[in-house]
């Protein structure tokens, strides 16, 4: 999908995974959106690589909104202490 000749950048929503909830603004890639994104998560304290998948789109007036599933298989392992809610 290209991008209109105004917009710079576009809308990512993450549906599930650790980033689930979260939105944030990306820029057009040679006029398109991403269709994987790979994202950094710290847990507890340690990087964990994190993958995305484009899954629908949408228009909300001349933004565009892509939505992201989080693909486990294709991402680090996450291990989290039940006990500890500093995460």
């Amino acid at each position: 999908m290209s991008t209109t000749d105004n917009a710079a950048e576009y809308v990512t929503e993450f549906l599930d995974g650790p980033l689930e909830g979260q939105t944030m603004g990306r820029e057009y890639l040679g006029g398109e959106y991403e269709k994987e994104l790979d994202m950094y998560v710290a847990v507890e304290g340690v990087p964990a690589e994190q993958r995305y998948v484009a899954t629908s789109t949408r228009h909300v007036g001349d933004t565009l909104f892509v939505s992201y599933r989080w693909d486990s298989k294709d991402s680090d392992s996450i291990e989290v202490d039940d006990q500890d809610t500093n995460i």
